[in-house]
């Protein structure tokens, strides 16, 4: 009776117990998996935070094509200015105010003249912004996007003094966009780019002030795949892939030759000048 007692016992543990060599081969197939799986999570979630991106640029959009039926039919004023120690920002009237790298709290985003057909602060971040206020680093910024400089745009600042009255393709009302298809308005910008509410960008009409007008003024965020969200003045939503990653180094860098200079150009076809009009 006590042997067939010892004897159920050592099948038991057999049963029950498995050697080192099969727990290592366990922990193999899990390592194998985890390969396989965390590259299609990680993609799944970019994908999502491009698609919350878009919806934001759509919301923002739309917000922004209300304002100029109770007000004319003027787009929102774009003024920004330099102010102290440099530093460029956003002015009373425009569609958002200060500066997006400054900013600790929301007000300057609430007292933008677009927020009250917006009404959500969230439609201003894109969710794969993981940027912070300067000298703030527990404290995510409010606002990842910013607005074509040549939507009723001034501009004061790096000894240049741009507005409607300077180039006549700086759009102030919704119906002189003859094309409104063909032309962005709200762009995810660069996180080291981006500042006030404008992100300009050189077009043919610059070459009457700069004989080099293929020049980077803002840089677009490459943080959705390679490439960015934008939206237009008809009110559709596109994600754009670059054909060079965007490494920003200082305001009106000097495009690469190739993939970077033909994105530069791409965009340039989507601001207001004279091909399209």
């Amino acid at each position: 009776m006590i042997a067939a007692r010892h004897s159920k016992a050592r099948i038991l543990k057999t049963e029950i117990g498995f050697t080192l060599i099969e727990f290592l081969v366990v922990i193999a197939i899990i390592a194998i998996l985890a390969a396989l799986l965390l590259p299609a999570l990680s993609k799944a979630k970019a994908t999502g935070q491009s698609t919350a991106c878009l919806s934001n640029l759509k919301q923002l959009q739309a917000g922004y094509l209300m304002y100029p039926d109770d007000n004319a039919g003027y787009l929102p004023v774009d003024k920004a200015i330099t102010v102290a120690l440099g530093d460029i920002a956003n002015q009373a009237g425009s569609w958002v105010i200060g500066n997006a790298q400054l900013d600790a709290n929301p007000t300057n985003i609430q007292n933008g003249t677009i927020f009250r057909y917006v009404g959500a602060l969230d439609v201003y971040h894109c969710p794969a912004d993981k940027s912070t206020v300067t000298k703030q680093p527990g404290l995510t910024r409010l606002r990842s996007y910013s607005l074509s400089g040549w939507l009723n745009c001034y501009f004061t600042a790096y000894g240049e003094d741009l507005d409607p009255n300077t180039f006549a393709q700086d759009q102030v009302k919704l119906s002189t966009v003859r094309r409104p298809a063909n032309v962005f308005a709200f762009i995810d910008e660069h996180e080291q780019s981006i500042g006030p509410g404008q992100f300009l960008v050189g077009q043919p009409s610059w070459a009457l002030l700069n004989p080099q007008p293929d020049e980077w003024w803002s840089f677009p965020a490459d943080r959705h795949g390679q490439g960015c969200n934008l939206s237009f003045l008809d009110g559709h939503v596109e994600h754009w892939r670059w054909r060079a990653p965007k490494i920003y180094e200082s305001f009106n860098q000097n495009p690469n030759p190739g993939g970077d200079l033909a994105d530069l150009q791409r965009l340039q076809e989507v601001t207001p000048h004279d091909k399209l009009r």
